[in-house]
Formats: structure tokens, C-alpha cells, sequence
């Protein structure tokens, strides 16, 4: 090889280094698909190597301002994955990955966020990820799910104390992922199931044990009586 066949490759390689390291996050997010996953943010700064999305949402997950970076080795394969991660001492810590493609979802994601509005009638306050995995193929069915959630629940109900939350593992069942949680002390029970669209089911299940008070105040906060105890089932979409 001729030292001028060197010189033009070397030149070559530098410049498309430039370009991928200052490419646009905004523009990489905008052609990589990232808001078929569901993210979406109000503004976004920097390079795909070192970016900011400012006031990030996954779905209707509120995930703050994070740092973010795509990798260049799945967007040259045509894949997304973002690598977001947030340090905030109001908001808690976060990090995690999001796929775009398929199958897409999120990965290794740790920290805390607030569930915005909800899960229907069920009034959950804040979701906590540990180690939390959930990916769906194409067809909008879960092809993974691992780790745990914990959910926050803001039950006004005399007597019942959820202030630790409930928790539980996140495996695939019937095409969708699932949340079996339970409280610490077993009495409380809520299955969350979800598929690729955001829509999901929840059913909060409260064994009452027998006392009459606490069934009345459950049942004019639209739980029924079942088989589990006091049963309230909703769904919605994230």
C-alpha cells in the first residue's frame, strides 16, 4: 500500500470518526426508532456518544433528565440501545438500557421513578427497579423478563400498612410480562401483567381476616369480595 493510499484512508477513518462522535443525539433517536420503544422527552442535547434528554419519559414512566449514549456497534447492526442513567438527589438514582429493536424493551435497570397516575384505580405512588429485565418480540409478546419491582402503594385504609410496598419477580406468562408482588407481611397481593403496547392488567388482592371494618372500607373503595380475600381489578395502558 502506497503511502498516499494511507494517507486518504487515515483521513477517511479520522473523518468518519468526527462524524460519529459528534452526531446529533436528537437525530440518532429520531432515525434508530427509540420512540416506537416509548421514549420520548422534551429536549435533547449533546452527541450520541455523550447526550442528555431533559425530562426523559418511557411511556408514561417520568424518568427525569438522564444521561444518556447510544452504542455505535448496534446502530451500524441497525439495533438501538440506549444507555441512560440519572443522578439526581430529589428524584433517586437510575440507570438501566432500553432496546429498540427486537426484541425491544429494558434492560439491567435499577433505581426509582414515580408511576404516573397510577394503575387505575389501584393508587400506586413509585415503582422501584431491581435488576429489572422485560423485553417483547415483534408480535408484542414477552420473550423476557427478569429481576424484581417494588411498588409503592398509597392504600387510605385504616389499619392497613403498606408503607414497606410490595414486591416480587418478573417472569413471562401467557404472552405477557408479569409482576407477582406481595407485601412483607403476605396479607397483600397485586398482579401487575403487561404486554409490548403498555396495556396492562393489575388485581390487588387484601385478605381482610375477618374483620368486618376493614372489609367495609375496602368495599367502598371498589373492592369485591373473592375467593383471596378483597379483590380490585383495573387496567389501563402505561
Amino acid at each position: 500500500m502506497s503511502g498516499r493510499r494511507r494517507w486518504i484512508i487515515g483521513v477517511a477513518a479520522l473523518a468518519l470518526a468526527l462524524i460519529v462522535a459528534t452526531f446529533p443525539m436528537r437525530l440518532a433517536l429520531s432515525l434508530s426508532g427509540a420512540a416506537d420503544a416509548g421514549v420520548s422527552a422534551r429536549e435533547v442535547r449533546g452527541s450520541v456518544w455523550s447526550g442528555a434528554l431533559v425530562d426523559a419519559r418511557l411511556g408514561a414512566l417520568p424518568l427525569g433528565t438522564v444521561r444518556a449514549s447510544l452504542s455505535p456497534i448496534a446502530l451500524l447492526g441497525g439495533n438501538t440501545e440506549l444507555t441512560f442513567e440519572r443522578a439526581d438527589e430529589r428524584l433517586g438514582a437510575l440507570a438501566g438500557r432500553l432496546q429498540g429493536s427486537n426484541p425491544r424493551g429494558i434492560s439491567d435497570v435499577n433505581g426509582t421513578t414515580s408511576l404516573s397516575g397510577g394503575l387505575g384505580l389501584i393508587p400506586a405512588d413509585t415503582i422501584r427497579f431491581e435488576g429489572a429485565t422485560v423485553r417483547f418480540g415483534g408480535d408484542g409478546k414477552c420473550v423476557e423478563a427478569a429481576g424484581r419491582l417494588q411498588l409503592s402503594v398509597a392504600a387510605p385504609i385504616a389499619g392497613l400498612d403498606l408503607s414497606q410496598g410490595l414486591s416480587g419477580p418478573l417472569s413471562c406468562a401467557n404472552g405477557r410480562a408479569q409482576a407477582a408482588l406481595a407485601s412483607q407481611s403476605g396479607m397483600e397481593r397485586l398482579t401487575l401483567a403487561f404486554d409490548g403496547q403498555g396495556n396492562y392488567r393489575a388485581q390487588f388482592a387484601i385478605n381482610v381476616d375477618r374483620d368486618p371494618a376493614m372489609a367495609a372500607a375496602l368495599a367502598v373503595l371498589g373492592f369485591k369480595a373473592g375467593s383471596n380475600g378483597f379483590v380490585l381489578a383495573t387496567s389501563g395502558r402505561f
